[in-house]
């Protein structure tokens, strides 16, 4: 009896619409870029801009709101396959220098 009754209600909940599948994808490329850490931002908007062709230095740059020459690092660094540092964001020695007046 139980059985029936999943037979009876499931072709109701396989059904639907076309609407149920059409999706904001800047919307959420926007959102999964602002997830990523630096260096992977700077591949992805070049890996984007490769996509783009000819203008999609400008194009990447103006959709997420950064430097055209961030873009081609990024291009370039996937051209050359640059590989990160393990565990590290940024390069040692980068960043403000400690203060040390204590």
């Amino acid at each position: 009896m139980v059985w029936e009754n999943i037979i009876i209600f499931a072709p109701k909940i396989l059904r639907m619409k076309k609407i149920d599948f059409v999706y904001d994808i800047d919307e959420h490329e926007k959102f999964f870029f602002s997830l990523l850490p630096e260096h992977l931002k700077r591949k992805y908007a070049g890996l984007k801009a490769m996509e783009g062709g000819y203008y999609g230095v400008s194009q990447v740059s103006k959709k997420f709101c950064i430097h055209k020459n961030t873009v081609r690092v990024g291009k370039n660094e996937l051209i050359a396959n640059v590989v990160p540092l393990v565990g590290r964001v940024r390069q040692k020695g980068g960043g403000r220098k400690k203060n040390f007046s204590c």
